[in-house]
């Protein structure tokens, strides 16, 4: 719900504002995410590791010092933008409330989290709506109304202290009952800190295209770039999280059942069935690209967006595999430290590749660069994820995936030039030539057995 809320909010925005004003705002909540991300996602990881683990006794002391730790986080966050608020240039007010949303939604994503984990189920939902349509929509009536780019953040970070609210009230409770502890606070970063300079990566790898592209290109470009990047981006993703959110928690538990070779074996298949729906999503954005973009992107993005497709599908899927699978394997068995290592080294190529890509290529070399650092990041993480996962079932299931895939979506290619001759053979054409491609793409995947398919649809994984 999520996800699809992300989708529509960025369709509801792309639709409304245009390429000129959508690129603009992109930048904005480039940084904004790339704060969040930086500075508390590692946080909220060690809220899911640790709480939900703690006994009953001790489970309200880690979470007061969890409140605690975003505290001084989000105190010496301001004072830092701050800082910098004094050396832009540009509207000081934008970027004084482009803070305030930032702060806000770390706080949202934090009291979110914090519902997720403790079993809300309809309190997160309402808040995954919040955060994306509800956020989008005060957005998009406070831009309409005023055309003020400071007083549509400002909407925006109202909803976000509305869904904190929502989320974390019936904790506060937990300062009566419990205290700060040094132990806790340790324990929190021992896990968390070394995650930093994976954000970081992960920051020059998803975030900071859009402010640099912003350097040389105007902000036409850069809100197709937006645009169509996140609309792939959210959709990849949300086939990747269909398959790694239950299972992740599972895979957890699994762990104190299973052999070694057999947790690894676990691992490795539901790595085959996230890669294969990722695939089926690409299949269908490549064949319906000229229909689907325009419709949910408003026709001036669309049209121009269209081009981009198959590299940022190349791209959104290496970038989601490495984050939502070869990491994740590292998140799982707690081995922080060599994922800083792989980040940091990531960290240098992605922030080279992308600012020299963007410097004398612009949009095309953007994605170069982007496609580059992605590649060495699924490569480097690969090499240091052998003792984790079964990396022989991964890579020969992969190469059978992609064969498929690119066998499917050409097939669908084929059929739409076979149906040139029906009336309104474009939209007719589109749709069924992506049809092709989805059930040839899952006949094949079934009926081959890839990745043990029919095994784990019986539930025998």
């Amino acid at each position: 719900m999520s996800l699809v809320g992300g989708v529509l909010s960025l369709t509801i925005y792309a639709r409304i504002l245009g390429p000129q004003t959508y690129g603009r705002l992109a930048v904005y909540l480039a940084l904004i995410e790339a704060f969040q991300g930086v500075c508390f996602q590692w946080h909220r990881l060690a809220l899911v590791r640790y709480w939900d683990a703690s006994g009953e006794s001790e489970a309200d002391s880690y979470l007061v010092t969890s409140h605690v730790t975003w505290i001084v986080i989000a105190l010496v966050g301001t004072v830092g933008w701050l800082v910098a608020l004094l050396l832009l240039d540009g509207s000081r007010v934008e970027w004084a409330m482009v803070a305030i949303v930032a702060l806000a939604k770390s706080a949202a994503l934090y009291a979110q989290e914090i519902a997720r984990v403790s079993g809300a189920v309809l309190r997160y939902a309402l808040a995954s709506l919040l955060l994306t349509v509800g956020a989008t929509l005060a957005g998009i009536a406070a831009w309409s109304t005023t055309h003020s780019m400071s007083l549509t953040l400002c909407a925006t970070a109202a909803i976000f202290v509305l869904q904190t609210a929502l989320c974390a009230y019936d904790r506060i409770a937990a300062f009566q009952r419990a205290h700060f502890e040094m132990a806790k606070l340790r324990t929190m970063l021992r896990y968390g800190l070394p995650l930093v300079p994976v954000f970081l990566a992960t920051t020059a790898l998803t975030r900071i295209d859009r402010p640099i592209l912003s350097a040389f290109n105007n902000a036409e470009v850069v809100g197709i770039y937006a645009a169509a990047s996140g609309l792939v981006t959210n959709a990849i993703s949300a086939a990747c999280l269909l398959v790694v959110t239950p299972a992740y928690p599972w895979l957890l538990r699994e762990r104190m059942s299973r052999s070694e070779s057999g947790h690894r074996t676990l691992h490795s298949q539901i790595g085959s069935l996230t890669l294969a729906g990722m695939l089926a999503i690409c299949i269908t954005f490549f064949l319906a690209r000229d229909i689907a973009l325009p419709l949910l992107l408003g026709h001036a993005i669309g049209v121009a967006a269209e081009p981009l497709v198959f590299p940022l599908l190349t791209i959104a899927v290496i970038s989601a595999f490495r984050m939502h699978f070869f990491d994740q394997a590292y998140h799982l068995h707690a081995q922080t430290r060599i994922l800083m290592m792989i980040n940091i080294s990531t960290l240098f190529v992605a922030v080279c590749a992308v600012y020299i890509g963007a410097r004398f290529g612009g949009l095309r070399g953007l994605l170069t660069g982007l496609l580059i650092a992605n590649v060495f990041s699924l490569g480097v993480s690969a090499m240091f994820a052998r003792a984790l996962v079964d990396m022989k079932r991964i890579m020969t299931s992969g190469i059978l995936l992609v064969g498929i895939a690119g066998v499917a979506a050409w097939c669908g290619s084929v059929s739409r030039f076979a149906l040139t001759h029906l009336p309104h053979s474009n939209v007719w054409g589109t749709c069924i030539s992506t049809v092709v491609g989805i059930v040839l793409f899952a006949g094949m995947y079934f009926g081959g057995n890839i990745g043990s398919i029919r095994c784990a649809l019986k539930g025998r994984l």
